[in-house]
């Protein structure tokens, strides 16, 4: 009995539920009960199919090509177990013959007419078994007129009927028409296009037209020729190219078809019409409209023959002329903005064109415009165009709610005499609280025109001295003081290097100018800070670092920069440093080594960061690689500072000691006698000082003499060497006791 292929799938799909509700089991019954041993032991395998794709008389299983596939099941046998395991997926398959029969994890596949042998091999253990593959027809055959189809049709002309069936043959039995199954193709959609045999003849050329069905397919070659020898648009141009106006009327063409046959045959409605560009013209059925000012072509096309014409569109006026010419501002309470609009034509004369041009706001909700008659609507800016025979032109109209207070970005500004540059930004307070730039809305005036020239937004210093401009709006004033000083020469930063703290506000650098005349002031409060970097916040009067790393803040005032380097750190809480106090000579020098401490203890060297600065010049100098130069004797007081925190050193200059000398050479003395010995401190430079109490005195030997402060005092008989030492500098007394 053959079974239907319906029942057959539902089979399969029944075993494979079965298979996994198996496989499910098994795994459940591992997860329950005691483990199983680590390793199982296969005594064999067998393969499994579904009956319905065995044919006992071939004793093969049989597949077509391109058609259902046939699965083949690997089951292994385990010692101990009464049930099979499903090892498919882990088996190894082989094919004898791939072009016959491909597997893949028991998947077998026809591919062409004949047999194979499939092979599964699992842990050593082979099986195999026969399969055979065949095309569903032996041919398929592209029919015409219930005949099979020649294999090239060399004349067909454009506008002819053309279908196609495929037949499928299968021995010695009848065709069967297999035409909405099979897949259709063209080579050629150009030429030919086909669905379900059906063939549409786009062009002239050739096309192969391909029906494929499960491995088998036809073709038939067609030659597709136009019956016509050519198509002329009419009427004639002078010198073959159509003129027009924008705004003018239509131009109407037609289209004349020469059939291969003799005579003519106006096309005009049939034809295809096409414009290159329908920018510049739109072309209907032979009728030509003038869209935009440009050259471009136009074609016509009928069964295989085109002509074009070129085409060339002028505007007849050579521009708009718009009042105002410039963007506009204005608040929604204020009256309409009638606009006038002129143009000029080619013939160099004038005229308004307000009433009749063609008026459109890009957003209606902010303003509506009618014969140029501008309405505010809402809050926002829309442009205002108008547009009248090819031409167009536009502005900018904005739109602002009423207002409550102004307020200048900068009350106080500085210049200098022939400097020009932009007014402040003026920001105004609207009746829900918020703000909003109305910097091109406010009507700017100047006090004293001695003093400054002022152009719309724009000023130019022309005196010394000081005026006030004032912008107004709604009734509203906001004021801006203009001080024109001398110019300037030079911006001196209190320090180029500094060190703030993370997070933490620090104030922005001092900063002072020098101007032409020599005279210096502080500028900080007029200075303007940019960084390109994102890790410091730079504030009014403040800048807090955001991210450790060294970053430039530039400082500009009026046409003068200055750069100061600031290292963004965390906190250092304590300071070390050595020496605690510094003695030298006239020209020599001793480094400072100063230590930061981080909250957690790291300690880092900060000597060359500090910002050193010295009470008395004229005594010491200090770099900044912390070392302390001595310039002349005397005493002052080194300061360094990092991060808020400060230290500072007491310097002593005192002159180089040439010599050590002493008041005598030697003296006799007996027991019990004493002797005053003094000591004097020769230098260089200056007065020889007395150095006896502050020299350092020893004796040989303290059984015959002992010494304190140049008093020797004989203690038993023999002699001794008494040394005062001082300043680097050693002098030596002899005393005998008798």
């Amino acid at each position: 009995m053959k079974l239907g292929k319906s029942w057959r799938l539902s089979f399969k799909d029944a075993r494979r539920w079965l298979a996994a509700a198996l496989a499910m089991t098994l795994v459940m019954g591992t997860l329950g009960g005691v483990a199983q041993a680590a390793e199982e032991t296969v005594t064999g395998i067998e393969l499994d199919y579904e009956e319905e794709d065995y044919n006992t008389s071939t004793s093969s299983l049989e597949m077509f090509v391109e058609d259902d596939k046939v699965n083949v099941t690997v089951l292994a046998s385990i010692s101990g177990s009464a049930s099979k395991k499903d090892v498919t997926a882990d088996a190894a398959w082989k094919t004898s013959n791939s072009s016959i029969v491909k597997v893949d994890k028991g998947v077998l596949t026809g591919v062409g007419a004949g047999s194979a042998t499939i092979t599964a091999t699992y842990k050593g253990f082979t099986a195999s078994m026969k399969a055979t593959s065949d095309f569903v027809y032996d041919e398929v055959v592209i029919m015409q007129n219930n005949s099979a189809a020649p294999a090239s049709i060399p004349d067909v002309k454009l506008g002819d009927s053309l279908a196609f069936m495929l037949d499928g043959q299968k021995g010695s039995a009848s065709g069967i028409n297999i035409t909405s199954e099979a897949v259709w193709t063209s080579s050629n959609t150009a030429v030919a296009t086909v669905d379900e045999g059906k063939i549409t003849l786009v062009g002239a050329g050739t096309a192969t037209i391909t029906a494929k069905y499960k491995g088998k397919s036809d073709t038939v070659k067609l030659t597709v020729t136009s019956p016509y020898k050519s198509i002329e648009i009419g009427p004639e141009q002078p010198g073959d190219l159509l003129e027009l106006e924008v705004g003018a009327d239509n131009r109407v063409l037609s289209a004349t078809a020469s059939p291969k046959t003799g005579g003519t045959l106006t096309v005009t409605e049939l034809a295809k019409w096409t414009s290159a560009n329908t920018k510049v013209v739109t072309v209907e059925k032979g009728a030509v409209t003038a869209v935009g000012a440009g050259k471009t072509t136009i074609t016509a096309s009928y069964l295989g023959v085109t002509d074009t014409i070129s085409v060339v569109v002028r505007t007849p006026y050579q521009s708009i002329k718009l009042s105002p010419e410039k963007e506009y501002h204005m608040q929604l309470q204020d009256a309409p903005l009638q606009m006038q609009a002129d143009v000029l034509n080619n013939a160099n004369v004038g005229s308004n064109i307000t009433a009749s041009g063609e008026w459109s706001s890009s957003d209606v909700s902010v303003a509506t415009v009618s014969q140029g008659k501008v309405t505010p609507k809402g809050v926002g800016t829309t442009k205002i165009t108008v547009s009248h025979k090819g031409i167009s032109r536009s502005i900018d109209v904005t739109v602002y709610p009423s207002i409550t207070k102004l307020k200048a970005e900068k009350t106080k500004i500085d210049g200098f005499k022939g400097i020009t540059a932009e007014l402040p930004k003026v920001t105004a307070t609207t009746f829900d609280g918020s703000t909003v730039d109305v910097s091109k809305l406010v009507k700017w005036t100047n006090e004293d025109e001695d003093i400054a020239k002022l152009e719309g937004t724009s000023w130019t210093a022309k005196e010394l001295g000081e005026t006030t401009f004032t912008a107004k709006a709604q009734g509203l004033s906001a004021e801006v003081t203009l001080t024109v000083h001398l110019k300037p020469v030079k911006l001196i930063a209190e320090t180029k290097d500094m060190s703030i703290v993370l997070g933490k506000s620090t104030e922005l650098p001092q900063v002072n100018v020098i101007y032409e005349d020599g005279e210096e002031a502080d500028i900080s409060e007029s200075i303007e800070w940019k960084t390109t970097s994102d890790n410091i916040l730079l504030l009014e009067k403040s800048m807090k670092g955001l991210e450790s790393s060294t970053v430039t803040l530039t400082g500009t005032y009026l046409t003068k920069t200055v750069s100061v380097r600031v290292k963004i750190e965390e906190e250092i809480v304590k300071l070390t440093f050595e020496p605690a106090k510094i003695e030298l000579n006239p020209g020599r020098s001793k480094s400072i080594k100063v230590y930061g401490y981080y909250k957690d203890g790291k300690k880092i060297s900060v000597g060359t960061k500090m910002n050193w600065t010295v009470a008395n010049t004229n005594v010491a100098t200090v770099s900044g690689s912390s070392s302390v130069k001595a310039i002349d004797v005397g005493t002052t007081k080194v300061s360094g500072s990092y991060q808020g925190k400060t230290i500072e050193i007491t310097v002593i200059v005192t002159s180089k000691l040439k010599s050590l000398q002493l008041s005598g050479k030697s003296a006799q003395l007996a027991i019990g006698d004493s002797y005053n010995v003094t000591a004097q401190a020769v230098y260089v430079t200056g007065s020889p000082v007395d150095a006896t109490t502050a020299a350092v005195w020893t004796s040989s030997k303290e059984s015959v003499a002992t010494v304190k402060d140049g008093k020797i005092t004989a203690v038993g008989k023999g002699s001794a060497t008494i040394k005062a030492a001082f300043g680097g500098k050693t002098a030596t007394f002899r005393v005998t006791v008798k």
